[in-house]
């Protein structure tokens, strides 16, 4: 075999391997760009993932409220609720059996929130302490996407966060609501038409 026709048989084996290299390349961005498309498409349909927070809501303190939120754009459903200890208040109320609790929930959209009156901060510690909760109540929520996606997170609802803190309330839209009907209500009194004495 001569020069030229070993050249020949090697250029050729090599275009060819190049070809195939470049084929598979070509398959396997195709392939990720399907992925990528059926995982926007995903969330579009789904609006986002969602996320699902158990708290305590401390606006309000010393009372303590325990909130329920969608903190992202996408619809949460099947919701579904997970204790490691029951939560009670300090008459023994069953907060944990409340049925959204006990049931879960079907549906929450994206931003929403539900709240529920826990207990006040003096009356709730002592509650606490002797039933050997000083480390907090864990809450495990399970819940999915529009489009089928599960997700898992979990919280810890610990009021002793709150003891010998010293927080401020700052005034909100709601104070200053009430000032202007208190202001209304002053007015309204000396308005009021007197009776014939």
């Amino acid at each position: 075999m001569d020069i030229p026709t070993l050249v020949q048989i090697v250029t050729s084996v090599t275009n060819t391997l190049f070809v195939i290299v470049l084929a598979a390349g070509y398959y396997y961005t195709w392939k990720a760009s399907q992925q990528t498309l059926r995982e926007m498409q995903a969330q579009r349909t789904a609006m986002g993932r969602p996320l699902v927070v158990v708290q305590e809501d401390y606006d309000s303190l010393p009372e303590l409220d325990i909130t329920i939120r969608n903190v992202s754009e996408g619809a949460a459903r099947d919701i579904t609720f997970e204790f490691s200890a029951p939560i009670e208040n300090s008459s023994g109320f069953g907060i944990s059996e409340m049925p959204y609790f006990e049931n879960g929930l079907d549906f929450l959209p994206p931003n929403g929130e539900i709240s529920c009156y826990w207990d006040e901060l003096d009356s709730l510690l002592p509650f606490l302490d002797k039933k050997g909760l000083r480390d907090g109540i864990r809450v495990t929520v399970r819940y999915k996407d529009l489009a089928g996606a599960s997700y898992e997170s979990s919280w810890k609802l610990d009021p002793f966060l709150y003891k010998d803190t010293g927080l401020v309330k700052r005034k909100g839209m709601a104070d200053l609501v009430r000032a202007v009907e208190k202001l209304g209500s002053k007015d309204g009194d000396k308005n009021a038409p007197r009776s014939a004495e």
